[in-house]
Formats: structure tokens, sequence, C-alpha cells
């Protein structure tokens, strides 16, 4: 985190991780492919039913926003499991 923000900094696009800002990085390289990332709110069954005015538990991004690396809501966009834990290879 930080000490000048009250939010932690993404590591993707170094910006503090406040409600409705999310990354701006909008594609991920994976298995040797370049993916554009899931926003959120935007995988069916599971974070479908966001609200324009609901953010991400987890880092703060806003619906129709990229989540913020390290964030535990991220699906991966080969397989749709969590990217943190999904056995896909991030670049």
């Amino acid at each position: 985190m930080n000490k000048n923000n009250k939010y932690a900094v993404c590591q993707g696009c170094h910006k503090p991780m406040a409600p409705h800002n999310g990354c701006t990085v909008s594609h991920i390289y994976m298995n040797g492919k370049k993916y554009e990332r899931i926003k959120a709110g935007a995988t069916p069954g599971f974070d479908d039913d966001m609200s324009e005015t609901d953010v991400c538990h987890d880092c703060n991004a806003g619906a129709g926003q990229y989540h913020h690396f390290g964030c535990d809501m991220e699906r991966c966009p080969c397989c749709l499991h969590q990217v943190i834990s999904c056995d896909c290879f991030l670049e």
C-alpha cells in the first residue's frame, strides 16, 4: 500500500485501487497468446449481476472496468477460473 494513499496500488497500471478506478491494462498474454481481460460484471453466472454502481469487493473496479492485477475475482480469458489460481500460464 502506498503510504500517501489509503488504497493499494495495482502492479499492472500503477493506479490506486480506489472505487470505480479500474485497471487500464486491457490485455494479458497467456499460453503464448494475447487475450483481452474479462471486465468486472462480464462473467456469465459469476458476477454478471453487478449494477453500474457496484464495485468489485476485492479491487474496487466498477462494472465494465478491468480488475486490478492480483484480484481474486478476475476470471481467466482461457479457462474462466480465477486468474490468480488457474493452471494457464500467465506471461
